[in-house]
């Protein structure tokens, strides 16, 4: 069944008879005629019943009708779909973790943006759990975080690193120092990431296999982003681990970040998106491939 013949038997039954619709479809009536016999033949149903040069659909040209007018529609928010698509118009969803959302990607749909007029974009900064939700529901076409995706329809592949360090305020006794020991980290009262972030994850699995027992650290205040962690930090509330990258942005004469002795704590950056993603999704990951942060 061609779809252009059902385009036909629709404009046939809006004309009220063939010579009519084969003019507007610029056809000869012999060449419409032809067609409607060969949908009939694929469909294995008559079709139309003609009186004189009207037509009327028959109760199987109900039927069809009722799937022309579905099918057609669709068709046609397909195309103008993938016209959007072609031209890279509308907006981009991407979503991102404090860590990569607060330092590069800004400045990746900013470079992004300018080759392509008339594409806004919309970044989300959230946990990495939520990025990967946030993909893998069709909300947001693209991610980037510090955590591995799950099992499922998503593609990933690493697009840099980062490495998380301990922030202590200036004033702090370990201010000055490059490292601090595993004894010493516990003796701190910390500011924690909420749970479901990469940053946390990442901390927590490193210590356990260096065998530090970070599980009995001293929580003073859980927050939901690296400024949170940061913010606290400057306030005195004591120190918290932050990817470097969130760091960055705060000036080194308020804050440091120290290493912890021989617990190296580095992760990779992911960028995530769906197999099925949008021509214009499409072109913004390759673009974010083609421009990895080192």
């Amino acid at each position: 069944m061609e779809l252009s013949d059902v385009a036909l038997f629709l404009e046939i039954l809006r004309a009220g008879s063939i010579s009519l619709a084969a003019r507007r479809q610029s056809l000869t009536q012999p060449t419409a005629s032809r067609r409607i016999r060969r949908l009939e033949s694929d469909l294995g149903h008559t079709l139309l019943s003609r009186s004189g040069r009207s037509v009327t659909p028959t109760r199987a040209g109900l039927t069809l009708l009722q799937f022309a007018e579905r099918t057609l529609a669709d068709e046609r928010r397909l195309r103008e779909q993938l016209a959007a698509d072609r031209a890279l118009g509308g907006t981009l969803h991407i979503a991102a973790s404090t860590a990569p959302g607060e330092s590069f990607v800004p400045g990746l749909l900013a470079a992004f943006a300018q080759r392509h007029e008339g594409l806004t974009s919309q970044l989300y900064v959230m946990d990495s759990q939520a990025v990967e939700r946030c993909v893998a529901d069709g909300t947001c076409v693209a991610g980037f975080t510090g955590q591995a995706p799950g099992p499922g329809l998503l593609s990933a592949e690493v697009i840099g690193r980062d490495e998380l360090v301990l922030a202590v305020p200036r004033g702090h006794p370990l201010f000055d120092r490059p490292l601090v020991s595993p004894e010493e980290l516990l003796r701190e009262t910390f500011v924690e990431r909420a749970e479901g972030s990469g940053s946390r994850r990442t901390v927590e699995e490193r210590m356990a296999a260096a065998g530090v027992d970070y599980a009995r650290r001293r929580i003073a205040l859980t927050v939901n982003s690296a400024q949170g962690v940061l913010a606290a930090v400057r306030a005195g509330m004591g120190v918290g681990f932050v990817s470097r990258l969130a760091l960055g942005g705060a000036p080194r004469e308020e804050l440091r970040g120290l290493r912890v002795q021989g617990v190296p704590i580095e992760r990779p950056l992911y960028l995530l998106w769906d197999y099925h993603a949008s021509e214009a999704a499409g072109a913004f990951v390759a673009f974010a491939r083609e421009h990895p942060h080192a």
